[in-house]
């Protein structure tokens, strides 16, 4: 599954804001999938939050510090 391009800006500026944080995006011919620099506490269940009006789940690595969207 892919996110829009405005979805991205808007999930970038929220995890900016609340976390201080940087979401990297990589946008590559097999698809989508967003990393993080370091690990975020409770950042998964803040995306699944943010995803779920859109009817989509992240799964993330075994590190939480990347992930794809289903």
């Amino acid at each position: 599954m892919v996110l829009k391009f405005d979805e991205i800006i808007n999930l970038k500026e929220l995890i900016l804001k609340k976390y201080n944080q940087k979401l990297h995006i990589h946008d590559t011919c097999g698809g989508q999938y967003f990393s993080f620099n370091s690990k975020i506490d409770g950042i998964e269940s803040f995306i699944n939050k943010y995803l779920s009006k859109y009817n989509l789940q992240a799964k993330f690595s075994a590190d939480s510090l990347s992930f794809t969207i289903e």
